[in-house]
């Protein structure tokens, strides 16, 4: 047995990373007599009933279209998620569940949606590997956890137990309405999406052990939207020890730029008046509306402060060192804000935009980001952009490393062949953190090999905190609001940089403590 674990230790450092699991298993089984590849029972107990999934080669097992809460619907639309029923006999797991209730071109979508997805590469039940639960993407009204992009193999095959899940979008994850509110008395109205989330990572804490993950070692992992939700969790105490580290890529408690949440009653106004619209004068009559008439007749919308998920603005949080002591891997991407719309065209507009976003700060921002001309404007704005994301992803990373918890920030530059207009785009660095090789017949050799690098450093920071491991680039802690504090640039070659530049630290830095001075004026 020690025999086996040191050669595979050396080995692990020459083969290429998704060799390394695979091998070690067989290896171990070799030398020991065991089992050389997952050996979970397709045919499993969960805390609800059996469950059987379907194998996926010899090493790999994946459960689908699990639920975790009872469906959403009926009395239960627009309330925290309910208790799940049991269920008699094996329930198939081969399939993913409906997407939840979405805008565009979202098939087989339905307002049951409450249903999440397993990978497992556990040698046994008793594995103990470390769990990684993911939360999609799409602004909060669109994505579901069965998106190809998010395919969890590859991570299973290197070491984790992957989890994603689908949790309500738009209207239905976000609607707050003064008779709701009422309703749940101290619970509010308005965060059901992320009291979704919660749900999930209470059936990881109750089941994942029979997939082989230990409940006790659970990594929350977003992007976009999604990490914003764990920035959110991270400040929520309803979340609290449900999981150990989290990871947010290109989102962060405000969004995507400098901004406060919106209130309670701000949302709280705007559902009486969308209710109104659809006269609607009652919650029976709410929730007797047709799932599809909601869907394009409601507002939408995001995280708010609702007092009960988030007691406060999550800036005032984070601020007062009030947020979860959990180790974090937080960043962004060079060129994040080509993959949105809406940017100003002209030079008026990026004024009018500097006003409204940065107020005092306004002629300050337009110093350091000028357009003398329209054909500068969005440019312009685009560079705003990205910096202020990457400022808060730094910042997100800062307020746990000076706390002497984990924390490492990245910063992903790597332009994806065949995307040179975006560059390296919001949402660019997924198939690499994913390891899709497979996916991408148009990468070149450095872009496997980039994506065995970062999906090897996600794995190692669940299992360990440290993404660190011999033969791969030092990753530095992130511990300084100074310039010379350094970050992983994710490219073909990843090395330690400083960035951003420090005139762009310090003016997003003033800008928050401008937001911060708002805030507790308005407490």
């Amino acid at each position: 047995m020690r025999f086996a674990n040191k050669l595979s230790s050396k080995l692990s450092n020459k083969l290429p990373n998704k060799f390394v699991t695979t091998f070690s298993a067989l290896l171990l089984g070799l030398v020991c007599g065991g089992p050389a590849f997952a050996q979970i029972p397709l045919t499993l107990d969960t805390a609800k009933g059996q469950l059987q999934g379907v194998a996926v080669a010899d090493d790999l097992r994946v459960y689908r279209g699990i639920p975790y809460a009872a469906p959403p619907v009926g009395e239960n639309r627009w309330r925290a998620p309910q208790p799940l029923e049991g269920w008699d006999g094996v329930r198939d797991a081969s399939a993913f569940a409906s997407r939840c209730m979405q805008r565009g071109d979202a098939a087989d979508m339905s307002e049951d949606c409450l249903y999440l997805n397993v990978w497992s590469a556990a040698p046994n039940q008793d594995a103990l590997q470390p769990v990684i639960l993911w939360l999609h993407g799409g602004g909060f009204s669109s994505g579901a956890g069965s998106n190809p992009g998010y395919d969890g193999a590859a991570l299973a095959r290197q070491g984790a137990v992957v989890v994603t899940i689908n949790y309500r979008l738009g209207p239905f994850g976000f609607f707050a309405h003064p008779a709701l509110t009422a309703e749940a008395g101290a619970q509010s109205s308005g965060n059901y999406a992320l009291l979704d989330m919660i749900a999930a990572l209470e059936w990881v804490y109750d089941n994942i052990a029979a997939f082989g993950g230990d409940p006790i070692n659970v990594s929350i992992v977003g992007e976009s939207a999604g990490a914003q939700a764990v920035a959110a969790l991270l400040a929520s105490p309803r979340a609290a020890g449900l999981f150990h580290r989290a990871v947010a890529q290109s989102g962060g408690w405000m969004g995507l730029g400098i901004n406060r949440l919106p209130t309670l009653s701000e949302r709280e106004a705007r559902g009486s008046a969308d209710a109104e619209a659809a006269g609607a004068t009652t919650l029976e009559q709410l929730r007797a509306l047709p799932a599809q008439s909601v869907l394009e007749n409601f507002g939408g919308g995001g995280i708010i402060t609702d007092g009960y998920v988030l007691a406060r603005d999550p800036s005032l949080i984070y601020a007062a060192g009030q947020q979860q002591p959990v180790d974090i891997l937080a960043g962004s991407n060079a060129n994040e804000a080509t993959f949105f719309g809406g940017s100003p065209s002209t030079v008026q507009a990026l004024r009018d935009y500097a006003a409204n976003q940065y107020g005092a700060l306004a002629e300050e921002f337009l110093t350091l980001y000028p357009a003398n001309s329209d054909a500068d404007a969005q440019a312009a704005y685009q560079r705003a952009f990205t910096d202020a994301l990457a400022w808060q992803m730094r910042q997100l990373a800062l307020y746990q490393g000076q706390r002497g918890l984990g924390a490492y920030a990245y910063y992903f530059t790597r332009v994806p062949p065949g995307q040179e207009a975006r560059g390296a785009s919001h949402t660019a660095e997924l198939p690499y953190m994913f390891n899709q090789s497979a996916q991408h017949p148009e990468w070149l050799d450095g872009d496997r090999a980039l994506a065995n690098t970062m999906s090897n450093y996600w794995v190692r920071f669940a299992a360990s905190t440290n993404p660190n491991s011999r033969g791969l680039p030092t990753w530095p802690a992130y511990r300084t609001s100074t310039a010379q504090a350094q970050t992983l640039d994710f490219n073909i070659e990843p090395q330690a940089e400083s960035i951003p530049s420090a005139q762009v630290l310090e003016f997003f830095d003033k800008a928050y403590a401008q937001l911060l001075s708002e805030l507790e004026a308005a407490q």
